[in-house]
């Protein structure tokens, strides 16, 4: 069973992450990652040209919170 503050690898970048959160049915736990990850804005097209798409930008955040299914070997 993971308890909060065990370390596991984060599931984007497989650095060294924090456990913060453990659901109470233990199903479910809130990685913290202090590396950056990327994450883009969703825009919609312009509707003056149907098939011009802007790119989207990037962000850079870090520490990051992940939601993920616990394994039941941890």
């Amino acid at each position: 069973m993971t308890n909060v503050g065990n370390h596991v690898k984060c599931p984007q970048c497989d650095r060294k992450a924090r456990v913060v959160w453990v659901s109470q049915d233990g199903k479910t736990i809130g990685i913290r990652c202090m590396g950056y990850h990327s994450h883009g804005e969703n825009r919609p097209p312009p509707k003056t040209s149907p098939r011009y798409v802007p790119k989207a930008k990037r962000k850079y955040v870090t520490g990051m919170v992940f939601l993920v299914e616990a394994s039941k070997k941890e």
